[in-house]
């Protein structure tokens, strides 16, 4: 079957020997690349990219690679990788950046550098309210987005259900119900995984291999949106990882249909 909307393969910058593979499988499983930035990358990178004619959604380095914005003192090398992130946004064409809000830190902060990177093309990601080391993260919340919306700094969000699931065990609700908030927002992408629904901390679990209701979470997006599979690959396999993931994916619509 044809999937309604347009799935989206995640890579990194650094991932240009994946190339040749994702050339054969542009089209039967993925429309455009969700590609990560790791810092220092683009010198050496950017002409590979470019050579591949596909849409891109480019999404901002994190605190993995040292980015955070909720913290003040991260300030000048924040502002170095988004400048990175940007170039590589022009070169490719991309009407979106893709950014984290930080952790360990607080939400002005957040909202006066998104303000100072000053890219319309900015849109924060939600987060789960715990991060893999239990610290707090930026951006968790329904409550959150209301405030940096009223701030005008982003051009939208990025609906993570993976991690609208976790912040829903964090407050307490039905995860539907926190889904349901951040579909007010009018998310221009979604990102999906599966995961533990009694965990508040990200799981990244491969399709299948989780317990959330994904067909719930794919009937909340619009006809023809973007929408990224981010589960994890094991690299001695290349894409295997990800068509199979697709593959359930289209399976699981499949039996639905025919329910």
């Amino acid at each position: 079957m044809d999937f309604q909307f347009k799935i989206g393969l995640k890579l990194y910058s650094t991932n240009t020997d994946l190339i040749p593979e994702a050339i054969l499988l542009k089209d039967q499983f993925f429309k455009f690349i969700e590609l990560y930035i790791i810092p220092g990358s683009y010198n050496k990178t950017i002409s590979d990219w470019k050579e591949f004619d596909v849409p891109y959604v480019i999404h901002a380095p994190h605190f993995f690679q040292g980015v955070n914005l909720a913290q003040r003192d991260k300030r000048e090398t924040n502002l170095l990788s988004y400048n990175e992130a940007r170039l590589f946004a022009d070169e490719l064409n991309a009407d979106m950046i893709i950014a984290h809000g930080g952790n360990k830190g607080s939400l002005d902060e957040t909202i006066r550098q998104i303000r100072s990177i000053n890219d319309k093309r900015i849109i924060l990601e939600n987060k789960p309210r715990l991060g893999l080391n239990n610290e707090i993260c930026v951006g968790w919340s329904p409550a959150e987005f209301r405030k940096i919306f009223s701030e005008n700094v982003i051009n939208g969000i990025a609906l993570d259900f993976g991690h609208a699931s976790c912040a829903a065990r964090s407050l307490g609700m039905d995860v539907m119900d926190v889904v349901e908030e951040f579909i007010l927002f009018n998310p221009k992408i979604f990102h999906l995984t599966d995961s533990d629904s009694l965990s508040e901390q990200d799981q990244h679990y491969n399709l299948g291999k989780g317990n959330l209701n994904l067909l719930k979470f794919i009937n909340v997006m619009p006809v023809n949106g973007r929408l990224t599979i981010e589960t994890p690959r094991d690299a001695s396999r290349g894409l295997a990882d990800f068509m199979d993931d697709v593959a359930y994916l289209r399976n699981l619509l499949t039996s639905k249909e025919n329910l």
